[in-house]
């Protein structure tokens, strides 16, 4: 716990001085103030006290500070309670300097209260300065456990893009079409993209260039020209996402959508409005069944959603007997 000392300095003065003040008020309001009139004595008293009650404060302070969070706590309470005395009877040995005090009993009725409250400061200080240094510590892992989960849920886009391209490309090469050197061609801009463009955010238009050449992959696969529309509106220049974000929509819907016939397929509506991204991705099921283990695509957007936009997004998916819809409502500012 890396605390700076000049704080503790910085806020004690202002404390001391505003108690003495509270304690010298009622002089102060009488016209004769307890530290009104400076001379040398006064001044060396005022110094000396100042000094010797900062230390009341320092050293309960330090010793927690050193002692506390390991498991000499004990030689912290040891130290606080040997120091103590002796910093007192130094206390008193200077002030006996000034005149001030003739018996220790004295002193002791007449500080007793003010000692108190000074040790108390410093152990006061170093607890709120303790908790909120936990506070922060706390903080900073979460954030290291949401940038791990975040990187964990781009790390299986990957291989499940990966997976299911090499897929599309393998029966290619066992039918011999001529397509399969345009889709490893393909295939090899995308896994461009996905490796080098590690940044947390991309412009809008990267992500769509990328959806675009992810179609242009998937139409590889069928023999019938397949129907595969993406609209875009509005000024994507200036929206930045995360990279990979959206393609397990499209990707989802290749897998499970039905492109046997020219009017069925896909239609992809993405546009922006003032500081929010719409998108809608709207297909016809296949009647082929889904993969046993089931996909990672949508439930992998939903966790990265909650993490990187909570409260800033709307995700609704309609899964009907024919159609499959994804409405994306984000609030990119």
């Amino acid at each position: 716990m890396k605390m700076k000392l000049w704080l503790l300095l910085f806020g004690f003065t202002a404390s001391y001085f505003i108690v003495h003040m509270a304690y010298d008020l009622p002089n102060m309001l009488s016209g004769s103030p307890r530290f009104g009139r400076i001379t040398r004595t006064s001044l060396f008293y005022i110094t000396s006290d100042l000094l010797i009650s900062f230390f009341y404060s320092l050293i309960p302070f330090l010793a927690l500070y050193y002692f506390y969070p390991g498991k000499n706590r004990f030689l912290a309470i040891v130290i606080i309670v040997v120091s103590m005395p002796l910093l007192f009877m130094a206390h008193y040995w200077i002030m006996e300097m000034t005149d001030r005090y003739s018996r220790i009993r004295h002193f002791f009725n007449g500080n007793l209260f003010y000692i108190s409250i000074f040790i108390i400061y410093g152990i006061a200080f170093y607890f709120i300065r303790y908790s909120y240094y936990k506070e922060l510590q706390q903080r900073e892992l979460l954030l290291q456990n949401r940038q791990s989960e975040l990187s964990f849920l781009r790390s299986q886009i990957n291989p499940h893009f990966l997976f299911n391209s090499l897929n599309n490309i393998y029966s290619l090469a066992y039918q011999q079409s001529d397509r399969v050197l345009p889709a490893i061609a393909g295939l090899s801009d995308l896994l461009r993209y996905m490796l080098y463009d590690a940044n947390e955010k991309v412009p809008l238009e990267k992500e769509l260039e990328y959806i675009r050449k992810y179609i242009d992959l998937q139409r590889l696969r069928f023999e019938q020209p397949v129907k595969a529309d993406l609209m875009v509106a509005g000024n994507t220049g200036d929206v930045l996402i995360p990279p990979l974000l959206l393609i397990p929509f499209v990707e989802n819907a290749f897998k499970h959508g039905d492109f046997s016939h020219e009017d069925n397929g896909l239609l992809i509506n993405i546009y922006t409005n003032n500081q929010k991204l719409h998108v809608h991705c709207h297909n016809k099921k296949g009647k082929q069944r889904k993969d046993v283990g089931g996909g990672i695509g949508l439930e992998n957007v939903r966790r990265r959603l909650s993490l990187l936009y909570p409260d800033k997004h709307v995700l609704l998916v309609e899964d009907k007997n024919d159609f499959f819809t994804v409405n994306l409502e984000l609030d990119y500012a």
